[in-house]
């Protein structure tokens, strides 16, 4: 398996930041080579932008674009509904790439300790992960991929 995993949408987000990227360089490179005063500046700001490029780029090589299996185990790409066992309440989390998580959005990747803690999880399993305010166990009560 190599280094990062992402889903296709993710994989897509990233493909259009290099292309945004990329046209960004092209219209800088036209301020580089003028004789204008701001010159230095879109040098500084084309460096900046290639070593973004550089990483953007490294990252799409190193990735594995990864789908849902459906096979009752939660896995990255996979919207899972957990059961607080302390609370009592339901939240729902859409297991994503590490460059892909929004916490607010309940995008948690694989890597944090409650998308860690889901992979490979099936439905009724309780799970227990670090979360906002400590230790908190989970019952998984719905996949969906």
């Amino acid at each position: 398996m190599s280094g990062v995993m992402l889903t296709a949408k993710g994989l897509e987000k990233l493909n259009g930041d290099l292309a945004r990227l990329r046209a960004e360089r092209e219209a800088l490179i036209g301020r580089v080579y003028t004789e204008e005063p701001d010159s230095f500046d879109a040098r500084h700001e084309l460096e900046l932008l290639d070593r973004r490029l550089t990483l953007l780029e490294a990252r799409l090589h190193e990735s594995e674009v990864v789908e849902s299996r459906r096979d009752g185990e939660a896995d990255v790409g996979e919207r899972v509904t957990v059961l607080d066992l302390e609370s009592g309440s339901t939240a729902d989390y859409r297991i994503v790439g590490s460059g892909e998580s929004d916490p607010t959005a309940g995008a948690v990747s694989y890597a944090s300790p409650i998308g860690a803690a889901l992979l490979g999880r099936r439905v009724g399993d309780v799970i227990e992960a670090h979360a906002p305010g400590g230790r908190r166990r989970f019952e998984i009560v719905e996949l969906d991929g």
